[in-house]
C-alpha cells in the first residue's frame, strides 16, 4: 500500500468532558447538540472521510460515553445499538451480527476511545470492511484497556488488515486477536509478519479461513520462528498445502513460546506430515497440535509416530478425520506408548481401529491417564461402536466380499449407509472424490445414474439390481427428489 493510500484518522477524546447542551452554528460548520464535528461522507476506499475529531461544548460531563455514542450515531445517521448502550460499562461488550457495517464501526469507536471499563471486544460478522476496520484500528491507538479483540468474518481486506497490522506496531495492551475469515492473501503476509515482529504483547492470534498459500507460508514461517511472545496460533482452512507447511513448520521448529498450534483442513499430505514430524522432534515447547483433515495417509503418519517417539512436551494431538486406516491408527499408536510420552489425548475422529488397537489402548489406560477418541471398531469388517446396531440388526456378520449375493441385497435395503462404509473402508476410498469427480455442478448431489456410475468407477463390485437397492435406499426419504446427497454421509461420518 503507498503513503497516498494510508489511512489518516484523528481521533481527539480530551472534549468528551465539558459539554454544552445548546447546539450552535461556528464558523458555518453545523453541530449537533452534542458539539460533534463528524461528516458521514463515505466514498471509495481511497476518499474515506475518517475524521472522528470530538468538539464538545457540553457543560456536564459524560463519563459513560452513551450522550457521545448517541450523538456520534445521529450525526452519521446510523440506527444506535441499545445492546451497546447498556454494556458500555461491563467488561464484554458481544457485538456479533448486529449489521454494525463502517459508519456504526465509527460511532462506537467514538466514546471507545476514552472508555476503561471495556476489556473484550467481538465485532464478528458486522460487515466492517476495510473502512470499519481503520476506525477501530485508530481508536485502538489510544484505548489502553482493550485486550481481547475479535474481527473475525468482516470482509476488512487488505486495507483493513494494513490499519490492523499498523496499529499492533505501536498498541501493548491487545492480547487476543481473531482476524479469521476475512479473505486475506498471500499479499497480506508481509504487513502480518512485521506486526509478529514488532509486537510485544500479543498471546493468541487466529488466522483461519483466509486464503493464504504458499508464498505466504515462507512469510509467516520465518515470523514465526522469529517471534517470542505469540502462545496460541490458528491457521486452519487455508490452503498452505506442502510447500507453506514445509515453511510454517521450519518456524515452529525454532519457535520457543508457541504452546497451542492449529493447522488442520491444509491439504499438508505426507510431504507436509513429514514436516511437521521433524518440527515436533526438536520443539520443546508445544502443548496442542491440530492437523486433522490434511490427507495424511499411513506413510504421513509414520513420520508423526516417529516424532512423538521422542517428543516429551506434547499433551493433545487431533489427527482424526485423515485417510490413514486402522493400520495407521495402530502405528500411531504403537509409537505413543513409551515412557517417554505425555500424550493426553489422542483425537482420532472419523477413524476406524482393529480390536488389536482397541486392547492396546485399554492396556496403556491401566498405566497412564490418556483420552483416544475414534469413530469405532472394526472386526472382520463387521461394523461395531457408533453403527453396531444397525450393523447387527440386518445381519452382515462376515466379510463384505464373501456375502451371497441374497445377504448383500438384505444389507443394502436394511444398512445401504453402514455397507458402503464397510467397502470403502477397505478399498482405502475416499467418497468425497467419487462426487468431486461426478458432480458437475458442485452442488455436493449427484443423480441415481451420477452415483451409480461413479461406484463403479471406484471399483464397488455391485451388479445393477444391487446398485438400484443401494440408490433407492439412499434416496428413500419423503423428499425423493431423485438425488444422493453427500450431507447424508457427512452426518454418518463418510467422507
Amino acid at each position: 500500500m503507498s503513503h497516498a493510500e494510508k489511512i489518516e484518522l484523528h481521533i481527539s477524546s480530551q472534549n468528551i468532558v465539558n459539554q454544552q447542551e445548546s447546539s450552535e452554528t461556528v464558523d458555518g460548520t453545523s453541530r449537533s447538540s452534542s458539539g460533534l464535528d463528524i461528516t458521514a461522507t463515505n466514498n471509495n476506499d481511497d476518499d474515506w472521510d475518517t475524521d472522528l475529531e470530538l468538539n464538545s461544548k457540553r457543560g456536564s460531563a459524560d463519563y459513560t460515553g452513551k450522550r457521545v455514542y448517541l450523538d456520534a450515531c445521529e450525526e452519521l445517521g446510523v440506527v444506535p445499538v441499545s445492546y451497546f448502550m447498556r454494556h458500555i460499562q461491563c467488561e464484554e461488550v458481544g457485538l456479533k451480527h448486529h449489521g454494525l457495517g463502517p459508519m456504526g464501526a465509527k460511532a462506537i469507536a467514538i466514546p471507545l476511545v476514552t472508555n476503561t471499563n471495556i476489556l473484550k471486544l467481538d465485532l464478528e460478522g458486522n460487515w466492517l470492511e476495510a473502512e470499519g476496520a481503520a476506525y477501530i484500528a485508530e481508536m485502538l491507538k489510544e484505548n489502553y484497556y482493550i485486550s481481547d479483540l475479535n474481527l473475525s468474518n468482516n470482509r476488512i481486506g487488505s486495507k483493513g488488515l494494513y490499519a490492523i497490522c499498523d496499529m499492533l506496531k505501536t498498541n501493548g495492551y491487545i492480547k487476543h486477536l481473531d482476524l479469521s475469515g476475512n479473505e486475506l492473501k498471500d499479499g497480506d503476509a508481509d504487513p502480518l509478519a512485521e506486526a509478529l515482529l514488532d509486537n510485544n504483547k500479543l498471546n493468541e492470534l487466529n488466522l483461519s479461513h483466509n486464503d493464504f498459500s504458499k508464498l505466504a507460508g515462507e512469510i509467516l514461517g520465518h515470523a514465526i520462528g522469529e517471534n517470542e511472545i505469540l502462545e496460541h496460533l490458528d491457521l486452519s482452512w487455508n490452503h498452505l498445502r506442502r510447500g507453506g507447511a514445509a515453511a510454517i513448520c521450519e518456524g515452529i521448529k525454532v519457535n520457543a513460546r508457541l504452546k497451542t498450534f492449529n493447522m488442520s483442513w491444509n491439504g499438508l499430505a505426507d510431504d507436509g506430515a513429514a514436516a511437521m514430524a521433524d518440527a515436533l522432534k526438536n520443539n520443546n515447547m508445544l502443548r496442542e497440535l491440530d492437523i486433522s483433515n490434511n490427507r495424511i495417509t499411513s506413510e504421513g503418519i509414520k513420520h508423526i509416530g516417529k516424532a512423538l517417539d521422542v517428543n516429551e512436551m506434547l499433551e493433545v494431538l487431533k489427527i482424526g478425520k485423515n485417510p490413514f486406516r486402522e493400520e495407521g491408527a495402530l502405528i500411531l499408536l504403537n509409537f505413543v506408548n513409551n515412557e517417554r510420552s505425555v500424550l493426553k489425548v489422542l483425537d482420532l475422529t472419523d477413524v476406524f481401529v482393529t480390536k488389536e488397537f482397541e486392547e492396546l489402548k485399554k492396556e496403556m489406560q491401566q498405566s497412564r491417564d490418556i483420552t483416544i477418541i475414534y469413530e469405532g471398531v472394526l472386526g472382520n469388517w463387521v461394523l461395531t461402536g457408533k453403527y453396531a446396531k444397525n450393523a447387527n440388526s440386518c445381519g452382515c456378520g462376515m466379510d463384505i466380499d464373501s456375502m451371497s449375493s441374497n445377504d448383500l441385497e438384505d444389507c443394502l435395503q436394511n444398512n445401504p449407509i453402514a455397507v458402503l462404509k464397510a467397502w470403502i473402508d477397505k478399498r482405502n476410498l475416499r467418497l468425497l472424490d467419487v462426487f468431486n469427480q461426478f458432480d458437475k455442478d458442485k452442488n455436493m448431489q449427484l443423480t441415481h445414474e451420477e452415483f451409480k456410475h461413479g461406484v463403479k468407477q471406484a471399483g464397488i463390485n455391485l451388479n445393477e439390481r444391487q446398485l438400484d437397492i443401494l440408490v433407492d435406499s439412499l434416496d428413500s426419504g419423503p423428499t425423493r427428489d431423485g438425488f444422493v446427497d453427500y450431507k447424508l454421509f457427512q452426518e454418518f461420518g463418510i467422507v
